[in-house]
Formats: C-alpha cells, structure tokens, sequence
C-alpha cells in the first residue's frame, strides 16, 4: 500500500485524488513504483485505492501515451543478496566506510531498472511471476558457469541450482537478458567457459555474454584463496571468447579490462554491435576513444596557456596517455597523465573507478593549473570519493581546481576547451 502524494491532470481527470492509498492494479496487490509504471502505459485497467478509510474501484481509460502523474511515498528498498560469492567485493572492503558500500544487493527491480546484475537466487515464485506479468525486461544476470557444481562452488547457494530452470522460463516468457560470467582462474575459466558460452546461447532471449575478470582487493583475511588473472590468462580467455564471437556472429564479448591486461588491442568500434554490455566495461574504451576522436575533428582549435595533470587508474593510463597527446594538439594545453596506483583496496585494482582521494593525495605530483578526474571516481550524483573525501577537499590539498569528466571523450575535450 501506498499513499499519493501528487497527481498529473490526467490522474486527476481519472479519478484518483491526493491521499489516496493504492492497494490494488487489475486484482493484484500493490508492491511498488513499477506497478504504477506498468498500468500507467496501459489503455485501461481498475485501481482500488482506499479513500479515508473506503474502498473506491477506479475505473480507468486513457490513451497509452497519456500518464497519470501519479507519484507516492512508497520507498524502493532493494532486496538483500543471500549469496555467499567467494570473489564478493563487498567481503574485500576495508573497515569504517560508507555504510552503503556494504549493502549486498540482488534484486530484480534494480536489476531492471538501472541493470545491475542479479543471480536469481532470491527470486519468489510470485517474483517470477511479477516480472512475467510486467515484462520487466530486460535483466542482467550474473550466471558465472553454467555448469550447476561449479556455479555452486562459486555462489555458496542451493537455491542456484534452479538458474537454469528460471532463465529458460523468463526466455519462453519474452524477457530478454544479458548475462555475465566473473572468471576466476582455475575455476570457471577454461573448458567450463566455453560451456557457459554455448549453453547461454541456447537460451533464445539472452542477447549477450560479457566475460570479466574477477576483482580481488587486499583485504581478504579469513577469505577463500583466488588467484588474480595474469597477462597469460587473459590472452587465454579473449581468445575462446572471440573465438566463440566469430562462432555466433556477436553475443560475447570480453571486458576491457581483459584487453588491457593481455596487452591486446581493443576491437574496433563495428565489433561491439549495439554496446549492450558498455555500463559492464565491455566496449567503453572503445567508445571513448571515439568521440575523441570526433570530437577532435570537429571542435574548433583553440590556445591555452595552462598546465594540467589528468589523474586515472593504472589500467586506463595508456590510453588517456596518447588521448592526452591528440588534446594538447587541439587546444595547446600541456597535459600530463598520473597512473595513480591502488594502496587503498591493493595494487591488483587497476581500475579508475576504485581510486581513492587519499591515494590520489598521497601520489599526485603538485604544481599544476588544474587536475582532471573521470567521474566514476565519485560517489553517483555526488562529489564524494569512495573514502568520504569531497571534491573541494581534495582540491585543496592539491592546490588546484579538479575538473570531473565523464566516460565520453566529447566531455573531456569541451571541458577542457573552455578553460581560460
């Protein structure tokens, strides 16, 4: 149930009033905002709201087009994973964090909503049916073998061993998914791979395969023993997912960061198709080195008499290191670029998004105009570091502004454009 707390025009022509309580769309109970999103888009259906303690059916028709502008107090509390994953990243953070940062979520309306993978553990009988019932689709499914023994060793859960089963019925259902498969070396790597691969190919709504490499940081006292991927290992697992690439036309794809560790060229841009795996790594360097690229042929030249550093993480450096070489041409600008290195999670992170404000502080060179950081550094919607530091103070201890740019390289050449 769910009280109303603001109304479009066309909810109020409907019927629906301010305070209403939701309980019920077409006979079924309310659960949350997806249902209201759900009718919404429908020609007609029947709400039952409870108006100061009465029922009242409202009856509704409407064009599909038209909203209802319906908003509630109902809050979306995502559900918590029961998994006991023996690569989980949450289990590797360091103490006296963000207590966000702890929350191990695994629930099929974020999954839907913003695709964050989920392992279909946790799913009711009645959640397979909602989803079906929605068509909430697509979702992203951490699968990580689909071999059932090896999955288990993996997840610590019983309640994988109907994966297959779920999968196969939100397919024969019209959901469509993507997949990704966590390798760990020695474990789901290798022939159990090429299996994973194959079977999920089988299942005719999942659209795509990423193939990453699982994230170990320092902190894994009292953890199970993994090995991290080495530059051999990589060359091996893009080798049978490309393999299988040309085998499906599509469909898999390994993650960037498996290219950089390999020391293999990334794909060029046709090869990623439409991107479906781009918020997972799969293809993101690619597209930006793109619009860079466009961006550069477009934009006009401009002189800039100032001296910057552009901060990254060590997997990335080679790459923003020659963009940095085609941005100088472009606006005269003296850019360096700063691999900073993990102390804070362990040098076996390489990734820029886990960089921390203290090591950036405790390992950035001083002296420069102005310091740029990707914004995935920052904590989303907010000018935070994952250890709590702000933007502004990390500012002042480099003595500089710090200038955030996002993924695309179009952003980083307008921003940096417009300096005086």
């Amino acid at each position: 149930m769910a009280t109303i707390i603001a109304l479009g025009k066309k909810g109020k022509k409907q019927g629906f009033k301010t305070g209403d309580k939701i309980l019920s769309f077409d006979g079924n109970l309310f659960v949350d905002v997806l249902d209201i999103a759900f009718y919404d888009s429908l020609e007609s259906f029947f709400c039952v709201v409870d108006r100061k303690g009465k029922l009242k059916t409202i009856k509704v028709k409407k064009k599909a087009s038209d909203t209802l502008g319906i908003e509630t107090d109902a809050e979306l509390v995502p559900e918590r994973c029961k998994n006991k994953c023996t690569f989980c990243f949450v289990d590797q953070m360091p103490k006296n964090m963000r207590s966000a940062l702890y929350v191990k979520d695994d629930d099929y309306r974020f999954s839907f909503i913003s695709g964050s993978y989920i392992t279909l553990t946790n799913l009711t009988e009645s959640d397979i049916e909602r989803i079906l019932r929605l068509k909430l689709s697509p979702l992203y499914i951490s699968v990580h073998a689909m071999d059932d023994k090896v999955r288990y060793a993996l997840v610590k859960n019983p309640a994988t061993l109907k994966l297959r089963e779920i999968m196969q019925r939100l397919s024969d259902g019209g959901i469509k998914m993507h997949a990704q498969l966590v390798i760990v070396p020695g474990v789901n790597d290798g022939a159990v791979l090429e299996e994973s691969i194959e079977k999920l190919h089988q299942i005719e709504n999942v659209l795509s395969v990423a193939v990453v490499p699982v994230g170990l940081t320092k902190h894994r006292d009292g953890l199970e023993k993994i090995l991290p991927i080495d530059k051999e290992g990589a060359k091996k697992i893009i080798e049978q997912t490309e393999s299988l690439y040309e085998k499906f036309g599509g469909f898999c794809y390994a993650a960037d960061e498996l290219y950089m560790k390999a020391g293999r060229k990334i794909p060029e841009y046709g090869y990623y198709q439409d991107f479906p795996q781009i918020e997972n790594g799969v293809g993101l360097v690619r597209e930006f080195l793109e619009s860079v690229s466009y961006s550069l042929e477009t934009e006009p030249s401009v002189e800039i008499n100032k001296r910057g550093c552009m901060l990254t993480g060590i997997s990335f450096y080679p790459v923003l290191k020659d963009t940095a070489k085609l941005i100088e041409k472009k606006t005269g600008l003296s850019l360096d670029v700063f691999a900073v290195k993990n102390k804070f999670f362990g040098e076996t992170v390489t990734v820029s998004g886990l960089v921390t404000a203290t090591d950036i502080d405790g390992q950035a060179p001083r002296g420069y105009d102005f310091y740029t950081v990707p914004s995935n550094m920052l904590k989303e919607f907010s000018t935070v570091f994952l250890d709590n530091v702000s933007l502004k103070d990390l500012s002042e201890r480099l003595g500089a502004p710090i200038i955030v740019v996002d993924e695309t390289g179009k952003d980083i050449i307008n921003k940096l454009s417009e300096l005086k």
